[in-house]
């Protein structure tokens, strides 16, 4: 029966003198005021979970529409459809109906993203064994919930889209949408524009969510639905108008990171009211897990805005003389009063809602909102109420003005912006780069003449910032790190900077020259230092285990990553070895390389791929962090010569042949300077062909460091248990006995002797077993989950 005091505490069982055993793993000690949960509370101070649930039910009808009234505002008060004597017109209908799909589109997004990352993230889950052995979370009651009304968002969100797919078809081709709602218009529409296609994978993804999000039960599944959500947003961000402005890549990326950002804020505080009838004991971490990730989305929200208004608006007086700018400027203000009510909610609320431990029982009573056996009546869980409530009327009116920001949006979306350089632009060359082309290249030119790629740049001061915060975290509690390691991923990040930021990113699309040394800095350069710097055997030493019941925290994701198959696949040494290999020969021996570069993301996805491909085989090589398998060390230096050949063949491939790789690129550059498109690529053949040499000789060096390292570890370890054990060294003596034994030959073999062999290594075996338990128990840090080499190194 799910009685008040049960849903006050999931833990409680119907047999509520069983106490929780502490040391079981997937049961963490109750705390010490765990025996007052089981008290009854009166039904007079039980929080009423109906009219929570009530109010919930009412606050999503009014952002709905207040949504719906900013957009009809915008499009009321806009230009109207357009209508040219003598021309065709998609009419009144499609210009009314398509902003309005789109955000319904938009809002079942906002709900199927909010509720998957409540159910994964925010809301607490249990622990369960998973087939394999490994730990899993198990749902609750509330994040199945939660599940099953992002399937039904999914639904809408997948309806919706279709909806937007037809309207977009006509007025794409100015005809009624009547005129266009036959198969041969729609097949045609979805295979050759990229705007039907785009559409056509967001409703795929959406009916994927909606099938599979009614039967999820772990936490582990729901990211993973999760992370198909999130991948249905980006589509008809790659084919928008931000797709074809000056700057695309960065308009592009702005705008990306823009919305998610925002979806997953607003998303989260509709999730998070949805669980407001969880009691205040579980309620209350779930919201301050909500309100640190909600900051940081909010100015995730407001930095990446500003940077596409930027690039839209082209200066400050467009803000207050173009509708585009006043558009702007409503929807900032929008975000600037839901950051406002967040504070508040930070403030007023999530205080009220903090755990404080009980005093005695001598007439106090805990923060549960129970009556002690004095009869006194706790005030806290009274103050605990008063903070729900609360937080429902800020989370309401936040939720609705957020609502209206996204009808604002949609509105935004389909205004045209006062720089309108997504017109037929002047010069050729500027749109296919997204900017001018750059002056002839020089040495001094390559290393001065910067054009900043902000993903990467971003990425890498976020990688430097978390890698110091922890080092920091480590000297707090007295722990060592060596300063080797602190500077080689401080060294990687800045050479992962200047290869994607510098001249060199700057003439990276112009020259293939230029394009070969970004790949082999980003693969086999930049890689060495970074995986020597050890980052996730930092993470795992840094972050604290969660504490809190059923509760799991980025610690516990970043081992059940390590631990799962994705990652056992993509770490073997067959598949790594061949994707460092094979990787560039697919990209430049192949049309690949001109579809890339045409897309204004493929360069991106490019420069990610390699050098993600090179830190996972340098990691096999060098790397210290723990992984499911790594090699011996022959096996290191084998799987390292092997690679050796592969590149030298692939530059002189490029050196000797006489067509242009990426010639449906480079021939339509108009590049007025410099050597032909075809002696450049000779250079570049020479570049693959001599720049693995030095990151190759490095390389043995370490791995000959580390092997050495290696052995004197063993040696001592084996002097250790030889003293141990009075000076008998255990296994030499049973191979000793074993040689003997095959000198003697099979008619000189005794029992004895056999049992004598049988003996010693039994001996050794259980001297070997407790050695190694021992050295376990012992070491400083047994929850970092690490090797032993990565114990033992540096």
């Amino acid at each position: 029966m799910d009685t008040p005091a049960a849903r006050k505490n999931p833990a409680i069982t119907n047999n509520p003198t069983t106490p929780a055993d502490p040391t079981t793993p997937t049961a963490p000690a109750a705390p010490p005021h765990a025996a007052a949960l089981t008290r009854t509370i009166p039904a007079s101070r039980s929080p009423s979970a109906g009219g929570r649930t009530a109010a919930v039910g009412r606050m999503a009808p009014v952002a709905v529409a207040a949504g719906c009234v900013a957009l009809a505002l915008v499009v009321g008060f806009g230009p109207g459809p357009l209508r040219l004597p003598g021309l065709p017109s998609s009419g009144t209908l499609t210009y009314w109906a398509l902003p309005f799909a789109h955000l319904v589109g938009r809002i079942a997004a906002v709900g199927t993203i909010g509720w998957l990352l409540t159910a994964a993230v925010l809301l607490p889950a249990k622990h369960g064994a998973a087939g394999n052995g490994s730990r899993v979370g198990i749902l609750s009651p509330t994040a199945r919930r939660c599940g099953r009304y992002a399937a039904n968002a999914a639904a809408l969100w997948m309806l919706a889209t279709l909806v937007e797919l037809l309207f977009t078809l006509s007025e794409i081709s100015a005809r009624p949408a009547g005129d266009v709602l036959d198969v041969s218009s729609l097949r045609s529409f979805v295979s050759t524009t990229s705007q039907g296609r785009a559409l056509l994978v967001v409703a795929a993804l959406a009916a994927v969510i909606a099938v599979i999000g009614r039967t999820v039960t772990t936490t582990t599944a729901t990211g993973a639905l999760l992370a198909v959500a999130v991948a249905g947003i980006v589509p008809p961000i790659l084919v928008g108008h931000a797709a074809t402005s000056g700057d695309h890549a960065i308009a592009v990326v702005a705008l990306g990171v823009h919305v998610l950002a925002a979806t997953a804020w607003v998303g989260g505080l509709l999730g998070l009211l949805t669980a407001v009838r969880l009691p205040a004991s579980l309620f209350g971490p779930a919201l301050r897990r909500y309100s640190r990730f909600a900051a940081g989305a909010a100015a995730v929200t407001a930095i990446s805005g500003i940077a596409g208004a930027a690039l839209r608006l082209g200066g400050f007086t467009p803000l207050w003389d173009t509708r585009y700018g006043l558009l702007v400027l409503l929807k900032a203000a929008g975000l600037l009063a839901a950051v406002t009510l967040g504070g508040l909610v930070r403030r007023r609320v999530v205080a009220g809602l903090t755990v404080t431990t009980p005093t005695d029982q001598t007439g106090t009573t805990d923060q549960t909102g129970t009556t002690d056996q004095t009869g006194t009546t706790d005030q806290t869980g009274t103050d605990r109420t008063t903070a729900v409530a609360r937080f429902l009327r800020i989370a309401g009116v936040e939720l609705t003005v957020l609502t209206a920001t996204v009808g604002l949006a949609v509105g935004l979306s389909r205004t045209a912006p006062p720089v309108n350089d997504a017109l037929v632009p002047d010069d050729p060359t500027q749109t296919l780069l997204g900017y001018p082309m750059p002056p002839p290249v020089t040495a001094a030119r390559l290393a001065t003449d910067w054009h900043i790629d902000w993903v990467f740049l971003a990425g890498a001061v976020t990688a430097a910032l978390l890698y110091l915060a922890g080092l920091r975290r480590l000297r707090a509690r007295g722990a060592h790190w060596p300063l080797g390691r602190t500077i080689a991923w401080l060294a990687g990040l800045l050479v992962v900077v200047v290869a994607t930021s510098s001249g060199l990113g700057l003439y990276g699309p112009v020259l293939l020259s230029v394009h070969m040394s970004q790949h082999m800095l980003l693969s086999m350069l930049a890689p060495l230092p970074l995986v020597l710097g050890a980052p996730v055997t930092l993470a795992l030493r840094a972050m604290r285990p969660a504490t809190a019941p059923h509760r799991t925290g980025p610690r516990e994701w970043l081992l059940r990553t390590l631990r799962s198959w994705p990652v056992r696949i993509l770490t073997h040494p067959l598949l790594v070895t061949a994707n460092f290999a094979g990787s560039l020969y697919v990209l430049y021996l192949s049309s690949l390389l001109s579809t890339l570069m045409h897309n204004h993301l493929g360069h991106l996805y490019m420069n990610v791929h390699f050098l993600a491909v090179g830190v996972l085989f340098f990691e096999l090589l060098i790397g210290t962090d723990p992984l499911p398998r790594r090699l011996p060390h022959p096996g290191r230096v084998l799987m390292l010569l092997a690679v050796v050949p592969f590149h030298a063949f692939l530059g002189l491939t490029i050196m000797s042949t006489s067509a242009l790789l990426g010639s449906g690129w480079y021939d339509r550059l108009v590049r007025p300077w410099g050597v032909s498109p075809l002696s450049d690529q000779r250079t570049a053949g020479g570049i693959a062909w001599s720049f693995g040499e030095i990151p190759t000789f490095v390389v043995l060096i370490v791995l000959a460091i580390q092997w050495s390292r290696l052995d004197e570890r063993q040696a001592r370890t084996r002097e250790r248990r030889i003293a141990a054990a009075g000076d008998v060294d255990a296994e030499l003596d049973a191979y000793n006995a074993y040689l003997a034994q095959l000198a003697a030959g099979p008619a000189r073999r005794t029992p004895s002797a056999a049992t004598t062999t049988s003996t010693a290594t039994t001996t050794s075996t259980a001297t070997t077993t407790s050695t190694a338990t021992t050295s376990r128990t012992t070491s400083p840090t047994p929850g970092d989950e690490t090797n032993a080499e990565a114990e033992t190194s540096g």
